[in-house]
């Protein structure tokens, strides 16, 4: 299967492109300069120079393979402009035929504060984080797309965690760098997470079996944030130290995002666990020394 990925560079879009090229596909992944590039070819696909913004230059590129994968981090004041752009290219080689399954990147603040009450695939994302509100009208522009040997998918990952890039790394990072593993709020709301490469495994599994709809990519654990933070610090030689930052205060730093962070959710993943896919990694807690480790490494 030939596979075209966006954001191969990044946290998540390389580790997707190593999991499809180690499994023996041929895996062409968009960079923005040479530079990214060499991080792609190193994850063992084909680099693709060229901007998710502006696609004439890797439109055919991306029509003649069987699967296209959508993994930017879009950035900046408009981040849904960005990845609409980006999408909307995609869709266009989608829907002129030869690509059979079309793979959206989104994320469980989609769905926002679940209450005890956990979330699958079918739960509602009528109130979802601001931060990333965008996200659920361009869900289903990719799911609308289905039809005529088209298969869509949109993928919402948890809290990922593993080697370098991750959401968890801003524990390590506080807790190395001024003592304490800091979080927003009281730390009492719950993270559903996953580790990066069980991540990939799924959008390898989706993309080989050419599944559609939606699949969640969580561990199937809901963990308040205070034991994530001091599982954090432990594995730092910080002795669990951690600090709650007022919500008030980190929205002046983070903006929307601190609302999300300061979400409640437990995320659960019945629709990926019926396509046989099962998180392999223990949840952070139990493997924060190991990833700690992974972090530092240059």
């Amino acid at each position: 299967m030939r596979v075209f990925v966006t954001g191969a560079n990044g946290y998540l879009g390389n580790a997707i492109a190593r999991e499809l090229a180690d499994a023996g596909h041929d895996v062409l992944g968009l960079a923005r300069t040479p530079e990214k590039a060499r991080r792609v070819t190193a994850a063992g696909a084909r680099a693709v120079l060229g901007d998710a913004t502006e696609p004439a230059p890797w439109l055919e590129r991306a029509a003649a393979c069987d699967a296209l994968v959508h993994c930017i981090a879009p950035g900046g004041p408009e981040p849904a402009r960005t990845d609409r752009a980006a999408l909307d290219a995609l869709l266009s080689v989608a829907r002129a035929g030869g690509v059979h399954a079309l793979l959206y990147t989104s994320g469980v603040w989609s769905l926002g504060a679940t209450g005890d009450v956990p979330a699958g695939e079918d739960a509602p994302t009528d109130r979802p984080a601001a931060a990333s509100a965008w996200r659920v009208p361009h869900e289903q522009l990719v799911l609308d797309a289905a039809g005529d040997g088209l298969a869509t998918a949109v993928i919402r990952p948890g809290m990922i965690w593993g080697g370098r890039g991750g959401l968890l790394d801003a524990f390590f990072a506080s807790a190395v760098e001024r003592g304490a593993a800091e979080f927003v709020g009281p730390g009492t709301n719950r993270w559903s997470c996953v580790h990066l490469r069980d991540v990939a495994r799924l959008y390898r599994t989706i993309a080989e079996r050419r599944a559609g709809g939606i699949f969640h990519a969580v561990d199937g654990s809901a963990i308040p944030v205070r034991r994530l933070a001091e599982a954090a610090s432990h594995a730092a030689g910080r002795a669990g130290a951690v600090r709650s930052i007022p919500l008030d205060t980190a929205r002046a730093d983070l903006g929307l995002a601190a609302d999300a962070l300061a979400l409640d959710q437990v995320v659960i993943a019945p629709r990926s666990v019926l396509l046989g896919w099962a998180p392999s990694y223990e949840p952070f807690p139990e493997r924060a020394p190991e990833a700690f480790q992974e972090w530092q490494a240059p």
